[in-house]
């Protein structure tokens, strides 16, 4: 029993093999689902791509990507919503967390001078052109589909790929 363990461990060895997943290298990455600024939590998103590093694939298509979101409601005064994409997780096809960089911020139409000119002219003469002061802001909104630019990996892994 004792001798066949090191051929045991061997030929594990000899099935299995790594490749390097290098900072910086690049993942293309889309929305799920449409988000707004509304919307509340992480945003959930899919490789679109292939990520090959070593003649091998490390990060398969459609593997799900959960990306950190923060959100800005749209508000009075023609204030819009806004957007904030700071961040992500995947998974390799070992099952290695892959930590990914990305940035993005949308932002809706804001109604500031509307709001503000509207509610000021009428108020005025009027009290009740102060009401116009409550008009809100577009909320921010991207489509489901929406690639996310600039997404890279944040830093240097070492993948297993079983053969």
């Amino acid at each position: 029993m004792l001798s066949i363990l090191p051929f045991q461990t061997f030929a594990q060895a000899a099935t299995s093999s790594g490749t390097r997943l290098v900072q910086g290298t690049p993942v293309v990455v889309k929305t799920s689902g449409v988000v707004t600024s509304n919307s509340v939590g992480d945003i959930q998103a899919i490789v679109d791509q292939d990520v090959v590093s070593g003649g091998t694939v490390v990060l398969k298509s459609g593997t799900p990507v959960v990306v950190k979101a923060t959100f800005e409601k749209n508000g009075a005064t023609g204030k819009p919503g806004k957007i904030i994409l700071s961040g992500a997780t995947t998974t390799a096809v070992d099952g290695k967390t892959i930590v990914l960089n990305c940035g993005m911020e949308e932002k809706g139409k804001g109604k500031g001078g509307l709001a503000w000119g509207l509610g000021i002219g009428t108020g005025c003469v009027t009290l009740v052109g102060l009401l116009f002061l409550l008009i809100k802001g577009n909320s921010a909104e991207l489509p489901a589909g929406t690639l996310i630019p600039n997404t890279s990996v944040a830093s240097n892994y070492e993948i297993d790929i079983m053969q």
